[in-house]
């Protein structure tokens, strides 16, 4: 039997514990850390998984723990392509979106890498309390987590500098999921 990717069928992975527990070690960490970051993902794809898909500048970066980084993004209205329940403050002209990076891979460069001010295409799952998170990075994320910021996994997101092209192709794959 042929399966169907996951894209097509629309369903989520069943538990984000598993993007958390990818731990690696030794040689195949590296092989690993190499082959997730270098991944090319379909915008399509991506766009059809996630739960939110926005493009902004990234306007401030803070380390909470090893391979845990809250992301603020500035996003003006066109860079809202998916906001499902998306938490979005608004500050001016942009919109202020919190999200949570989490390099499961633990790679000595993160992945994936964000620069401050720098212009990213960003897709993800949203965070809610019923999301499950590992007991050891809750202690991390006390008072800086909230319901409906962004949340990315490093096998389970997309991240990619901003380009029209891409942006584009983001725009049109709204028709493409089903």
């Amino acid at each position: 039997m042929i399966s169907k990717p996951s894209w097509v069928t629309n369903r989520q992975p069943a538990n984000l514990l598993y993007h958390f527990s990818v731990l690696k070690e030794g040689a195949d960490m590296e092989k690993a850390c190499l082959t997730e970051c270098r991944k090319e993902r379909d915008e399509v794809e991506a766009y059809c998984t996630s739960e939110f898909a926005v493009n902004g500048i990234v306007y401030n970066m803070e380390k909470l723990g090893s391979g845990i980084h809250l992301i603020t993004l500035l996003v003006n209205t066109d860079g809202l392509y998916k906001m499902s329940r998306l938490y979005v403050t608004p500050d001016g002209f942009f919109f202020r979106v919190h999200i949570l990076v989490v390099d499961s891979f633990n790679c000595s460069r993160p992945c994936p890498d964000f620069k401050l001010g720098s212009r990213y295409i960003v897709m993800g799952q949203i965070y809610h309390k019923r999301r499950q998170i590992p007991a050891n990075l809750v202690q991390f994320l006390r008072g800086h987590l909230r319901p409906g910021d962004g949340l990315l996994a490093s096998s389970s997101s997309y991240v990619k500098r901003f380009n029209r092209k891409r942006s584009r192709k983001v725009q049109g794959a709204r028709s493409k999921c089903r």
